[in-house]
């Protein structure tokens, strides 16, 4: 039907073919009231159901290492905007979380011992913020240091057992990361791929400065997300194939029937899609 195949081919892939016309349902233009502030780790998993439904959209960015986040909520505001000073937005997004981060990165990149001190530096330097601001000033950041990064979806319930036991691995295995581990958090999706799909979801995205890799970093984090029915992000770092990929999609096989109607051939195929898809 033309349903199934609108919820299949919003996360198609590139595996069904070609889109030729696309009519957008457009939002009007809204402001959001953005709050930063930081907190102990063990206290945003303590209250994670209420900072998630008091929230519009909410993320944070927890510093291995510590037991400091910078958390992030935004909610819809009906004005007046109340946007950053050009001082403050520069200071805030351009010297402090790229040019300095990435001073820093190259330190603990030559220095890897020094790293949890950088970290715990970095989290004594967070400060409360809040500004009122068109959704895209506050959504879209600038990144300039380059990264290598692996993000997996998993059941929203998971997530406090996730980060606990990533920490846990951190400690253990005695690894030292710079980057902050990112996480948000979505309702569930009708998108048939959709990381989100038939499930709260929290995503937990981890970072590794670019020019020192850590395989066995991301390959454990990997292991934790997969025993606890983990996705993987589809345009990120992973080692999944289809044969996992069908246990956590209720409508992989479904998604496959679609693909041989529409592209016998495999026209439309890769390498890639060949390992998630089969």
């Amino acid at each position: 039907t033309e349903r199934d195949l609108f919820d299949a081919a919003r996360v198609g892939l590139g595996a069904l073919g070609v889109v030729t016309a696309l009519t957008f349902a457009v939002e009007p233009s809204f402001l959001l009231h953005s709050v930063r502030q930081p907190m102990r780790l063990s206290g945003v998993l303590g209250s994670l159901d209420t900072i998630t439904a008091d929230n519009d959209h909410l993320d944070f960015f927890w510093l291995p290492h510590t037991d400091t986040c910078l958390t992030k909520r935004n909610n819809r505001h009906p004005g007046p905007a109340r946007p950053q000073s050009a001082f403050r937005h520069w200071l805030d997004d351009v010297f402090l979380e790229n040019t300095v981060f990435g001073a820093l990165c190259g330190l603990g990149a030559r220095l890897p011992a020094a790293i949890p001190g950088i970290n715990a530096l970095s989290a004594s330097a967070l400060s409360a913020s809040e500004r009122v601001d068109t959704s895209y000033e506050v959504f879209a950041t600038v990144r300039r240091v380059r990264f290598l990064e692996m993000e997996y979806a998993i059941p929203r319930e998971r997530l406090a057992q996730a980060l606990r036991e990533t920490r846990d691995l951190i400690d253990r295995r005695g690894w030292r990361i710079t980057f902050p581990i990112e996480v948000r958090v979505t309702p569930p999706s009708d998108a048939w791929l959709s990381t989100a799909y038939g499930r709260d979801s929290a995503y937990v995205a981890c970072h590794v400065y670019r020019p020192t890799p850590n395989p066995d970093y991301f390959e454990g984090v990997e292991e934790i997300m997969v025993r606890l029915g983990g996705r993987p992000h589809w345009g990120k770092l992973h080692t999944r194939d289809a044969a996992y990929l069908a246990t956590v999609y209720p409508r992989f096989a479904d998604f496959l029937r679609l693909r041989d109607l529409l592209d016998p051939e495999r026209m439309f195929t890769n390498d890639y899609l060949d390992t998630v898809l089969g």
